[in-house]
């Protein structure tokens, strides 16, 4: 239960602290850089002195009285003593588990922010801090929830794409309890709210601040979105696919139907595909166009290429290089296969699936590659294909070409002998040496 009377003690004291401060907002401007001494100088510096050794020492009930005093008397001292005050007042909640207690302290650091804000401006900084606050002491309060809301719609008109991070998810969540709870929010209001959050996600991803927490804060705030509103294949189609067709180059609208519609495992829809190369159109990006080229490819093969090679434009790292090449690599047959495949390992030369590639292609051709007048030159496709399986550590392969090598028998009908070494005809072209499968 919260005792009344210091509640009633709380509200006295912030109303008197109101009318001393109101008293003199005329007076003052808003900038709280310069230390502004009253004119009872002596007496503020006095004061100073004594709660911010208080602070340090995490004495918080003991700075409160000279702290109080600055703020009725000298308001616009500095910005330090709001941001020192704000210590205080979170340092006294966290010091007491009596929820009576708690709430007053809470009041006090709420009045903070309001000075703060009423005397040194800063409103776009300040109000993310009491949004923060707000959620963080009363988001198990029902009663609560719009107030918070308000004060992270707030923080959110006043800095936009330079909304602070940390604050992302808490909005989310304020969002889907505003929902859950008070039911006074509809889809679009959500939606538009989650559009906003996201929007900030993918601006400050854009440029490289806080990367690999927001990418996780991405896949978090999907599913808060979840819990509020069905995103499946058809919530897109229904809501999302008139307004993308009439406008299918708004990024904005293209990047929410792409990502609904991968969460929705909606990828066959000829909407996602649409909606992921406006987005590459607009953000040229390495993993969206591997994603592109992979959907397309036995589809339109020539449009698929354009992807992987854009794809292959878009990176520096030699592992995502050699992934194209091999996609490339197995759109193509023969030679031509073969070169994709090498290209993969000068990327990177640990990419030993290329080195299977090239073993298959050689397996495969064996049939097509032979003369049919000397058996070991024939079956010599299966010792260039064995090199290759060896090469990628493919043990299975390496066995199954194996039973494919000439007899004894045959390398000597032939006049061959084990160990010397034979080039592969055909388009192989590769040297290797004889051996036997027993």
């Amino acid at each position: 239960m919260i005792n009344i009377s210091i509640m009633k003690k709380s509200i006295v004291k912030h109303i008197l602290l109101g009318i001393a401060f109101s008293a003199q907002v005329g007076l003052v401007s808003a900038q709280c850089d310069d230390w502004k001494w009253p004119e009872d100088r002596s007496t503020a510096e006095e004061k100073n002195v004594l709660y911010t050794d208080a602070l340090r020492n995490s004495h918080f009930e003991a700075a409160k009285k000279p702290h109080q005093w600055l703020l009725q008397h000298a308001p616009d001292l500095n910005t330090a003593i709001y941001i020192n005050g704000e210590k205080i007042y979170k340092g006294l909640i966290e010091s007491t588990k009596d929820e009576a207690k708690q709430q007053v302290y809470f009041d006090s650091l709420m009045l903070m922010y309001d000075m703060r804000m009423k005397y040194c401006g800063e409103e776009a900084a300040v109000i993310v801090r009491k949004a923060y606050e707000s959620y963080r002491q009363n988001i198990r309060k029902k009663d609560e929830l719009k107030n918070i809301l308000d004060l992270f719609d707030k923080a959110y008109e006043l800095n936009g794409n330079d909304l602070d991070y940390y604050v992302l998810l808490p909005y989310m969540s304020v969002v889907v309890y505003n929902a859950q709870y008070l039911k006074n929010l509809s889809e679009e209001q959500i939606l538009d709210r989650y559009d906003k959050i996201m929007g900030v996600i993918d601006y400050q991803i854009s440029q490289d601040k806080n990367k690999e927490k927001l990418l996780d804060y991405k896949g978090k705030v999907d599913g808060l979105l979840v819990k509020v509103v069905t995103v499946d294949c058809d919530f897109v189609r229904n809501n999302l696919g008139p307004k993308f067709k009439a406008n299918p180059n708004d990024l904005k609208l293209a990047k929410k139907v792409f990502g609904f519609m991968l969460n929705g495992k909606c990828t066959d829809d000829p909407m996602w595909l649409e909606a992921g190369k406006r987005i590459q159109e607009k953000e040229p990006e390495y993993g969206l166009a591997k994603n592109i080229g992979v959907k397309l490819k036995g589809v339109n093969d020539a449009e698929a290429e354009k992807y992987f090679n854009q794809a292959i434009s878009l990176t520096d790292d030699p592992s995502n290089k050699a992934d194209m090449y091999i996609q490339l690599g197995t759109m193509r047959s023969g030679s031509a296969s073969r070169d994709f495949y090498r290209k993969a390992l000068a990327a990177d030369p640990t990419k030993k699936d290329a080195y299977t590639a090239i073993g298959y292609l050689y397996y495969q051709s064996a049939e097509s590659c032979a003369g049919k007048t000397d058996i070991v030159k024939d079956r010599a496709v299966y010792l260039a294909a064995y090199d290759m399986f060896e090469r990628a550590g493919n043990a299975k392969m390496m066995a199954a070409a194996k039973e494919q090598f000439p007899s004894k028998e045959e390398v000597f009908t032939y006049n061959y002998t084990a160990g010397d070494n034979i080039t592969v005809d055909c388009w192989i072209g590769e040297t290797t040496v004889i051996r036997t499968r027993d």
